[in-house]
């Protein structure tokens, strides 16, 4: 269905893109494969198509909207996910995000079809290069959910028995053709400022999602080694290697920098003339009232967990196990007191505004327990202005951040850590211009121990926890927890106990409203998947999802996943 939507949309915008030759052009009912794609606008106005799959705000109503990374160690959502609660079903039938080869499909026959393009080579190959990232970002989602999986390189139809009966690929050979997708992509595309047209995927977003792939792909195969889900022969450095070149290609260019004000990246309605910004989504609520994946006003549909709250360091650089700086987490208005920055643009204490209507303030109070059920409530995206042209003056055109050149920064600097080549020179050119910006004291090759160093079920170098907790930081509520703790085989951090949220008895939480079930913990911490089972995540199978029983019935050189034989 989604597909059909889409060349409708396709075919709506090509037969109204031109209206001066209306006349001259062959009836709609008529048009050939050669006219749908024999210029480079065509070709843009199909690729343009593919753009809705980047990620985007999850549609809610004002407050409630779930932040990203919900569901996981650092964000707690209404309730937990079912796979970290160890509560698994094998699904019946693929759907269009079960199993699903709708966009690679879609993508194949775009491809297929650009070269019968002419006209201005440089945008021919733009597009092209377009495509060619499309399906590598689709196949690495499929990568990530699965691991082994069918490598198709071309469209085909249902009569094509070598592709329908097609077996899975080893998960390194889907890892290779995805990055040599990007390869193709970085040698098509244009750098980013010679785009005009933003936001568009360029070069250097190519080359983030080549540093990003390697990345997981080296440090799942390194993590996973010896298990059913690992690759035998390899540890994964090769990946770690071209995490490395993918990501210092991108720093070396000098394209992007820091943005002088962090918590300013997530509440921004148009993220044009951003100097981190590489890849967003904007939107424009008021002219074009298109309302399935906006953002309204802020995400406060869960609330961050005590562990979230507890990674950010004191200013002083240590972790507050050590510092002498560190206050206590035991009254919400003194929490962000000696922290890093990032905490105070982050979380929502009193004092806070949550609005700006005709120069009059409104600050925040307490929580909304009814939504933020562990009292840490997002202060990350809010936009407190109101518009007159919004629907209850909330805005709904917020930003959607696809990718920012901090992640290339903490990518190399986790490759380089994982591969034990890692200087204080590197952390010069990455992690520490992220402790720049915020007014952190720099990150050293030999860092303070911190006792409470999270136990991973391994021992990681303590340059090495850092960078994780570094990453964990910068990057916090925007949708890469998972996939760490999946790469990471990070079982050991999460079983046996569930997220805990703020202090209660502090005056504060104590008053928030929205709910009169209040469960805590024995040391009066707000505890609201007490009434769920401890995080129970199966290292054994739960690592990938199952394959669909009908596509294991429809196609017998389909193999299920290990464990949910």
């Amino acid at each position: 269905m989604k597909n059909i939507f889409k060349l409708f949309i396709l075919s709506f915008i090509i037969s109204f893109s031109s209206c001066e030759d209306f006349l001259d052009k062959t009836p709609l009912d008529q048009v050939t494969e050669a006219e749908y794609y024999s210029t480079p606008e065509e070709l843009r106005v199909a690729v343009n198509t593919l753009y809705s799959d980047l990620p985007s705000w999850a549609n809610a109503g004002t407050g409630s909207s779930a932040l990203p990374d919900n569901g996981t160690d650092l964000v707690m959502n209404q309730t937990p996910a079912d796979r970290l609660l160890g509560i698994y079903n094998i699904p019946t039938a693929s759907t269009a995000s079960i199993w699903s080869w709708d966009e690679i499909r879609e993508v194949n026959w775009f491809l297929d079809h650009t070269g019968q393009a002419s006209g201005d080579q440089t945008d021919i190959d733009q597009y092209t290069g377009e495509g060619y990232f499309f399906r590598a970002y689709h196949y690495f989602k499929l990568l990530v959910d699965y691991g082994d999986v069918p490598i198709f390189p071309e469209y085909f139809d249902n009569s094509d028995e070598t592709y329908v009966f097609a077996s899975r690929d080893p998960r390194n050979e889907v890892a290779d053709f995805i990055l040599a997708d990007l390869d193709t992509a970085i040698s098509l595309l244009k750098s980013f400022p010679d785009l005009g047209d933003w936001p568009r995927i360029s070069k250097e977003a190519a080359q983030l999602l080549k540093a990003r792939v390697a990345l997981f792909e080296g440090t799942w195969e390194k993590y996973h080694s010896g298990t059913d889900f690992g690759v035998t022969g390899s540890d994964g450095t090769s990946y770690l290697g071209i995490a490395v070149d993918a990501s210092e290609s991108i720093i070396d260019s000098g394209v992007f920098s820091l943005h002088d004000d962090y918590e300013t990246l997530f509440n921004t309605s148009g993220l044009i003339g951003n100097s981190e910004m590489i890849l967003w989504r904007d939107y424009d609520y008021a002219n074009l009232s298109i309302g399935n994946d906006l953002q309204v006003s802020w995400p406060n549909g869960c609330s961050y967990s005590r562990f979230a709250v507890r990674s950010y360091l004191c200013t002083d650089g240590d972790p507050i196990s050590v510092s002498p700086l560190y206050v206590g987490d035991q009254d919400l208005s003194t929490i962000e007191t000696n922290r890093d920055p990032r905490l105070a643009a982050t979380i929502m204490v009193p004092g806070d505004i949550t609005r700006l209507d005709n120069g009059t303030y409104t600050y925040w109070t307490v929580p909304f327990l009814g939504n933020a059920q562990g009292g840490y409530e997002s202060q990350k995206y809010r936009d407190y202005n109101t518009y007159a042209d919004q629907a209850n003056g909330y805005t709904r055109s917020t930003s959607k951040i696809a990718m920012r050149y901090a992640e290339a920064l903490l990518i190399f600097a986790e490759a380089k850590a994982e591969l034990g080549t890692i200087t204080q020179a590197d952390l010069s050119k990455s992690v520490n211009l992220l402790r720049a910006r915020v007014g952190m004291p720099n990150m050293s090759i030999s860092p303070t121990t911190d006792p409470d160093w999270p136990n991973y079920g391994y021992t990681l170098t303590p340059i090495l926890q850092e960078i994780r907790r570094e990453r964990s930081v910068e990057l916090m509520a925007e949708g890469y927890r998972l996939n760490d703790l999946l790469r990471w085989r990070a079982h050991e951090l999460i079983n046996g106990d569930t997220p805990l949220g703020a202090y209660y008895y502090d005056g504060i939480v104590e008053n928030g409203v929205g709910t009169t079930t209040i469960l805590l913990d024995e040391d009066d911490y707000l505890d609201p998947y007490q009434v769920f089972m401890a995080f129970d995540f199966d290292e054994t199978k739960a690592y990938l999802k199952p394959l669909p029983l009908d596509e294991l019935s429809l196609n017998p050189n389909l193999t299920q996943n290990p464990g949910w034989e």
